[in-house]
């Protein structure tokens, strides 16, 4: 399917509020609605509201990390640490 018609579906046929979505399928929607905007072929209120869209599925992903790292706190009885490899000498 074309960015443009991707688009055109997710937000026409997004009757899922990204409230009721899991983290990946609201990353791959968000993965999608990217793809249409920066194929420049939107007019622009398809771009302004794949932007809004967009916006509503960032700030779900976020909190859906924020409780994951919340959790992992509950297991782990403490902050999360910073998981990098040491660097070498």
């Amino acid at each position: 399917m074309p960015p443009r018609k991707a688009a055109e579906a997710s937000i026409q046929n997004a009757p899922i509020s990204p409230d009721e979505m899991g983290f990946e399928s609201a990353m791959a929607e968000l993965e999608s609605l990217i793809q249409a905007v920066e194929s420049n072929r939107l007019p622009l209120e398809e771009t302004l509201n794949t932007y809004q869209r967009g916006q509503l599925l960032i700030g779900r992903c976020n909190a859906l990390l924020r409780d994951a790292e919340q959790r992992i706190q509950q297991f782990d009885g403490s902050n999360l640490s910073d998981a990098s490899l040491p660097e070498r000498s």
